[in-house]
């Protein structure tokens, strides 16, 4: 099902019962392309990452932007699946992640496969997995659990997996609390589809940061707008709702943020904090973060925050953790949280710079 001149919609089962649709780029002939594959954020689906695809093969890349579970045409999650979730358990919320990463990277595999990528060079051919807002718990959650993969599943990933990127991952999907005195009233108001609608007023906005590397929680902005226009704001209701789901920012995506706290600090301590784990699984793996240089302040002040958790690791993450990966941060001083929309030329040279840091 083509979904532009230069987009396919395509879908993969990745076991009996679940298939995932994925927006495509395609090949890119006669070159050991880099494929960036995207895991989109809260209500949003694959196809909001279709501007890079025109300019991907420029830039030897190949975008594929992952229909999450619940976002159709992708398979809705069963009640049964979701028990875990909303059984308030850290052992039914931890198993309910890392099914998601076992699926989330047997596509990946199977993707690979199928479709004849290349295999890494470094940080050149092979899969750089991108999860973007929300959609950073996702692949922090495959990073975390890759013990639960079965072993010829893990044994083709090594192959063609060589980077993580966390693209303005929220501080709740890795533990860290939100920054000091900020409160998003937003999450108070009860009418799912207003709440929608604030939720993407504030995340598509602009904010004027006196300084986005400083560190300084005093230089950053959290309420007021800038006078650029929203992100998205040419589309009609109906043109937006092609890339969103009110439905499921309301459903699947809100149960995401109810998972305990500890649930989250476990994950992003087995993923980059863990000596044993990395040593043994994706030893070579690449992770990396980039915050937007006029994405909501709380997004930039989360990436100072792992950083300094990077550079001492114990007190916030635990006595045992310590750093177990190639861990990277990179502050980009333009774009906001819909860089790859607004200016995705230069969201693609971002990923690229933040992939070969």
């Amino acid at each position: 099902m083509p979904t532009s001149e230069s987009t396919q919609l395509r879908s993969l089962t990745v076991s009996d019962n679940v298939s995932y649709y994925y927006s495509d780029s395609g090949d890119v002939p006669g070159s050991t392309y880099t494929t960036l594959v995207f895991v989109p954020g809260m209500s949003f689906n694959g196809g909001v990452f279709k501007k890079l695809c025109p300019l991907a093969a420029g830039h030897c890349l190949r975008i594929v932007g992952l229909y999450r579970r619940d976002y159709n045409p992708t398979t809705s999650f069963r009640d049964a699946e979701l028990a875990g979730l909303v059984s308030g358990t850290v052992e039914g919320q931890e198993g309910f992640l890392r099914s998601q990463a076992v699926d989330i990277a047997t596509f990946l595999v199977m993707f690979a496969r199928e479709q004849h990528i290349p295999l890494a060079e470094g940080t050149s051919g092979g899969i750089a997995l991108v999860g973007w807002s929300l959609g950073s718990l996702h692949t922090h959650a495959v990073v975390a659990y890759l013990d639960a993969l079965p072993s010829n599943i893990l044994s083709d990933l090594g192959k063609y997996v060589h980077t993580m990127v966390s693209h303005d991952v929220s501080g709740v999907f890795i533990g860290i609390p939100r920054p000091p005195g900020y409160s998003m009233d937003l999450w108070f108001e009860t009418d799912v589809e207003k709440r929608f609608n604030l939720f993407c007023e504030w995340s598509m906005a602009h904010y004027p940061h006196k300084n986005v590397t400083s560190g300084s929680i005093d230089d950053l902005e959290f309420y007021k707008f800038s006078d650029k226009p929203h992100s998205m704001h040419e589309l009609s209701p109906e043109e937006l709702a092609e890339f969103t789901s009110a439905k499921n920012f309301g459903g699947s995506d809100t149960l995401l943020l109810r998972i305990q706290p500890d649930v989250f600090k476990a994950m992003t301590r087995r993923a980059i904090f863990n000596m044993t784990l990395a040593e043994k699984f994706l030893p070579n793996l690449h992770v990396r973060y980039m915050c937007g240089g006029e994405s909501h302040g709380a997004l930039v002040w989360v990436s100072h925050e792992l950083r300094k958790c990077w550079t001492d690791p114990k007190p916030f993450y635990g006595p045992d953790a310590e750093k177990a990966r190639d861990v990277k941060f990179k502050f980009q001083t333009e774009g906001n949280h819909f860089v790859f929309w607004d200016e995705p030329e230069v969201a693609l040279e971002q990923y690229v710079a933040t992939i070969n840091l």
